[in-house]
C-alpha cells in the first residue's frame, strides 16, 4: 500500500465500557461468520467479518456505510492520507471512496474483527429536519470513538439472527437509529454535508453516483459539471477536494475495481473484463491492472481468486 510520510492516528477515546463493549460484540461476531470469517446477509446491509491472516488490498471502494473495528487495527489509505484505525473507534463513510489498506499481526487465535452497515440516502435525507445546506463538504469520511448507542444498536441488531422470525418487524428501527447515530456524531458532517437538499456536496454526489452507475461511458468534465450544476472548473477542483482524485483519475479505479470484480465472478476473460469496464485497449487494461493489483490480470488462478476473496470480504467494513 502506497503511504504517506504521516501516519495519522484516529480517535481512541473511546470510554473503558465501550471498550468492553466492543470486546464482547467481537466474540458475538465470530459466533456468525463462517470458517473463512465471512457472514452470509441475513439483515440487508449488515457486514461482519473475522480475518485470522494478515491481508493486503492495493485498491477496492469504501462504500455509504458505518463501521467499528471490533479487535485489532488496521492501516487504512484513503481520501490521500494514511491512519491507524484501531478497536473502538468508528468509520462513517459518504461516498464511493476509492481505498486501500492493510491489516497484519492477526492469527486464528488472535483475529481482526469488524462489523459495518450500509447506509441508506433515503433515511438519511429523512432524518435531515433541518437546513444544513452551508456545510462545506469537507472530507467524505470521518472517524470518531465509538459510542455505546451504536455499540449497543449493532448488538441488539447481530441477536435478531437468533430470531429470524423477528428481523422483519424489528430490524429496520434498530437500522435507522444507527443512521441516526452516525449522522449526529463527530464522524457525520460529511453525512449532513452531502446528503442535504441543495448543498454543494449533495450536488457533487449527484455526480459521483452517476459516474458509479456509467462507469464504463467516456466521460467529460463539462458533462459531470452539468449534473453538478457547476462550472468545469469550480466542479473539477470540488470533486478532487472531496475524493482526492481528479474526475479521471477516480473512473480508472472504478474500472479496475468492477473488472476484479468481473474476473473473480469467472465472467470472462481478461480481453472480455477490459471492454466490460469501458477500456478500448486490453494493453492499457493490463497495463493499469498491473501498476494497481501488482500482478497481471491473466494470472487470476483459482488460487489467486480465493486470495482476493479474503482481500474483499472486509472491503465495505469498518
Amino acid at each position: 500500500m502506497t503511504q504517506t510520510a504521516e501516519i495519522l492516528k484516529t480517535p481512541t477515546s473511546a470510554a473503558p465500557e465501550s471498550i468492553k463493549k466492543c470486546a464482547e460484540l467481537a466474540q458475538l461476531v465470530e459466533r456468525f461468520v463462517d470458517t473463512k470469517g465471512e457472514y452470509d446477509e441475513r439483515i440487508p446491509g449488515l457486514h461482519m467479518s473475522s480475518l485470522k491472516a494478515p491481508i493486503s488490498t492495493p485498491n477496492c471502494f469504501y462504500v455509504l456505510s458505518v463501521g467499528m473495528i471490533l479487535k485489532g487495527s488496521k492501516r487504512l489509505l484513503i481520501g490521500g492520507k494514511t491512519y491507524d484505525y484501531e478497536a473502538g473507534s468508528m468509520l462513517v463513510t459518504s461516498i464511493d471512496l476509492p481505498t486501500s489498506y492493510e491489516i497484519g499481526a492477526v492469527s486464528k487465535d488472535n483475529p481482526f474483527v469488524s462489523l459495518s452497515l450500509k447506509l441508506s440516502p433515503a433515511i438519511l435525507a429523512e432524518l435531515l429536519a433541518e437546513d444544513v445546506s452551508t456545510l462545506k463538504p469537507g472530507e467524505p469520511y470521518g472517524f470518531d470513538a465509538a459510542p455505546e448507542e451504536l455499540i449497543e444498536d449493532f448488538e441488539r441488531l447481530l441477536r435478531l439472527l437468533d430470531r429470524p422470525a423477528q428481523i422483519a418487524a424489528r430490524a429496520p428501527l434498530l437500522i435507522r437509529d444507527i443512521h441516526y447515530l452516525a449522522l449526529t456524531s463527530a464522524a457525520g458532517n460529511s453525512l449532513r454535508s452531502l446528503y442535504a437538499p441543495g448543498s454543494t456536496g449533495h450536488r457533487i454526489r449527484q455526480a459521483v453516483k452517476w459516474m458509479r452507475e456509467n462507469f464504463r461511458e467516456t466521460i467529460t468534465i463539462e458533462q459531470l459539471a452539468g449534473i453538478a450544476h457547476m462550472s468545469p472548473a469550480t466542479f473539477h477542483r470540488q470533486f478532487k477536494e472531496l475524493t482526492s482524485f481528479t474526475p479521471i483519475q477516480y473512473q480508472k479505479r472504478l474500472r479496475l475495481y468492477e473488472a476484479q470484480q468481473f474476473l473473480m465472478r469467472g465472467d470472462g476473460d481478461v480481453n472480455s473484463a477490459a471492454f466490460a469496464v469501458g477500456y478500448v485497449s486490453p494493453q492499457q487494461f493490463n497495463r493499469d491492472y498491473k501498476r494497481f493489483f501488482g500482478d497481471a490480470p491473466g494470472r487470476v488462478t483459482k488460487s489467486f481468486k480465493q486470495s482476493l476473496r479474503d482481500r474483499l470480504s472486509a472491503e465495505t467494513d469498518a
